[in-house]
């Protein structure tokens, strides 16, 4: 054993990382168990067996009896050789972790495990990490993680909330990708059949406007007025004459044997009201849109 940890030595150069120092003793270490002496008391024996020499200088220089635990041993070596802008990024990732919009939540989880085990003496306690990896969830699984805890997840004991992301985790890693994709699917469908509606409506709104319209040709014939009627797809002429009405101006009337005309908005007022009922629907179109891209990005 003592041959197979030296073979595997750190000498504090730049090409080595230290984390993997770690990883790979602690391999070797559980290859060996002896009856009645713990794991902590085997790895602080070898450990300073696996430091070259500058870095075995480093740890001898540690106040004796400062280090009783392979927990605290691996502490002290990271923070004497694990570079400080490299454990910074990683504290950043750490605590301000936030699931992605195209990650299934068991994605989310490995990566900010991952980022835990990058920097195990990052200093954050558990009900924190906890809380940090809670609040960076997408919504959707924020609610999940609450129902699951019949009320609010963060209220629950530590070790429970833990137990119950890697439920989540795991069950959502079985059928997570498949969900979301087939969601995202609907939610593009439902945002391109909203725009094909929506043009309809205007199509329609135009045809509807063009059949209230009148188109009028004024023709002024010997103070008469003939005005043409569109009716479908029929033309009739109705004379229309002028009349003293014994106060210096004309009035309208209408000869004997004629329908009276219906009175029309001015050209005007049509165009405002095709405006206002445009605006209308592109309003109503636009609210569920951004509904249905909200429900996407979730």
């Amino acid at each position: 054993m003592i041959n197979l940890v030296q073979n595997k030595m750190f000498h504090e150069l730049s090409c080595e990382d230290p984390i993997d120092h770690l990883d790979e003793f602690d391999r070797l270490c559980d290859l060996t168990k002896l009856n009645d002496v713990s794991e902590d008391a085997i790895k602080l024996r070898l450990f300073p067996m696996s430091l070259g020499d500058k870095a075995h200088q480093c740890e001898n220089s540690l106040p004796h009896g400062s280090i009783t635990t392979w927990d605290e041993c691996k502490k002290a070596f990271l923070a004497k050789f694990f570079s400080t802008g490299r454990n910074a990024k990683l504290r950043s990732e750490i605590s301000g972790v936030t699931q992605r919009n195209n990650e299934t939540f068991a994605e989310a989880w490995e990566r900010f495990k991952g980022y835990t085990s990058q920097c195990p003496h990052h200093g954050f306690n558990n009900e924190s990490l906890l809380s940090t990896l809670y609040r960076g969830a997408l919504p959707r699984y924020k609610e999940m993680l609450d129902t699951a805890s019949n009320g609010h997840f963060l209220n629950q004991d530590v070790d429970d909330g833990w137990q119950l992301v890697e439920n989540i985790a795991n069950s959502n890693g079985n059928y997570g990708e498949d969900y979301d994709s087939h969601s995202a699917s609907n939610s593009i469908e439902c945002a391109e059949k909203l725009r094909t509606d929506m043009k309809a409506l205007i199509a329609k709104l135009d045809k509807l406007t063009l059949a209230q319209s009148t188109a009028k040709n004024v023709n002024s014939v010997s103070g008469k007025e003939l005005v043409q009627v569109q009716e479908g797809e029929e033309n009739q002429f109705e004379e229309v004459f002028y009349m003293n009405n014994g106060q210096g101006g004309y009035q309208k009337s209408v000869p004997p044997g004629f329908a009276p005309m219906p009175s029309h908005a001015p050209p005007g007022q049509d165009m405002d009201m095709k405006a206002m009922l445009q605006q209308l629907l592109q309003d109503q179109a636009k609210g569920a849109l951004d509904m249905s891209n909200n429900k996407l990005s979730d």
